[in-house]
């Protein structure tokens, strides 16, 4: 067995000694973080579910923590900007970001963004995409929906958000896809917003409109539109009369928008852990979850490892949609 080296210590093992001792003072300073200010990158304008749900966050990291966590809204270029904001930062924790559905940019030569241009802290939101149509509508279900466009794919006017690629149509898209229908030929028309689909839907301009369900109560409450399932695994709490797409089809379907919590690439995986912490501590407290349930907004939790696994299906599930629709030609 080897003996404690004794007496005077040679150059490299001063610097050996050197070293550890500054990597051992550097862990208090890690286990301290925040030392000072954090901020946090929304990439959606202010008053929005993004802006909501990660204001709710900040606000117990701040009480839990005793640091300030400053929102900073910036939606430019549909979240371009402020996603380019967070994963160019220093990885040191103070600048982190929204993470939500990226994979669109890329496809559609807007940016570079791939799983790897983040450093995946958590996911604390997830609203399932739901299928709508008119009260009057001879649709009453998603398999008659499908079965109508097996037949002709062009015959349903459906609206979608933007340019067609949001996190409520992928998944849709992804479903047909499934049961055989022409992607190609489908007859989308992108709408500036859920609500402006909704009301079109409502006075007949379009056949289908999917978004989430607490945006449709006012309409559904009227008796102007219904709607007929909702892309989760089981039904969601709040509606209980609407049937999942898996009652209808014999499949499940889940998919939607959903938000977490990422910072740049190349963040120390100690720091990361203790910021997924802290995110946890925030998630499950009490006043976090109420306000979450008062404003119907899903909390559901990944974490880190989780969230990358889940990142990188959703890239995959994405380039299948749009490749498939032909959105990046």
């Amino acid at each position: 067995m080897m003996g404690l080296a004794t007496g005077r210590l040679g150059r490299g093992t001063a610097v050996t000694v050197a070293m550890l001792t500054c990597l051992g003072g550097a862990a208090p300073a890690l286990a301290e973080w925040p030392e000072r200010p954090v901020t946090l990158i929304v990439i959606a304008g202010a008053g929005g579910g993004s802006d909501y749900t990660m204001r709710l966050l900040a606000r117990e990291l701040e009480a839990k923590l005793g640091r300030p966590f400053n929102v900073v809204n910036q939606p430019q270029a549909s979240g371009v900007v402020g996603m380019t904001t967070y994963t160019t930062a220093k990885p040191d924790g103070y600048t982190l970001g929204q993470i939500a559905p990226f994979a669109q940019y890329r496809l559609l030569g807007q940016a570079d963004f791939t799983s790897a241009s983040y450093t995946p802290i958590a996911q604390f939101n997830a609203d399932p995409a739901a299928v709508h149509v008119a009260q009057n509508s001879p649709l009453k279900s998603v398999a008659d929906i499908v079965a109508k466009l097996k037949a002709d794919p062009g015959s349903l006017r459906i609206s979608c958000g933007g340019t067609c690629n949001a996190s409520w149509d992928i998944p849709f898209i992804s479903l047909l896809l499934d049961q055989g229908v022409d992607a190609k030929r489908l007859n989308l028309i992108p709408a500036a917003g859920s609500a402006a689909g909704l009301q079109e839907l409502a006075s007949g301009g379009v056949d289908v409109v999917l978004c989430s369900l607490p945006e449709v109560d006012a309409l559904r409450d009227a008796g102007r539109v219904r709607s007929i399932a909702v892309m989760s695994e089981t039904r969601v709490e709040g509606y209980p009369d609407v049937a999942t797409v898996g009652e209808q089809v014999g499949k499940p379907y889940s998919g939607g928008t959903w938000r977490g919590l990422a910072g740049p690439p190349g963040m120390d995986p100690a720091l990361v852990a203790r910021i997924e912490s802290a995110v946890r501590d925030a998630f499950e407290s009490d006043r976090f979850q109420h306000e979450m349930k008062a404003r119907r907004f899903g909390a559901a939790w990944l974490g880190r490892t989780e969230l990358k696994a889940f990142m990188e299906q959703h890239e995959q599930e994405t380039a299948r949609a749009i490749n498939a629709v032909g959105y990046n030609k």
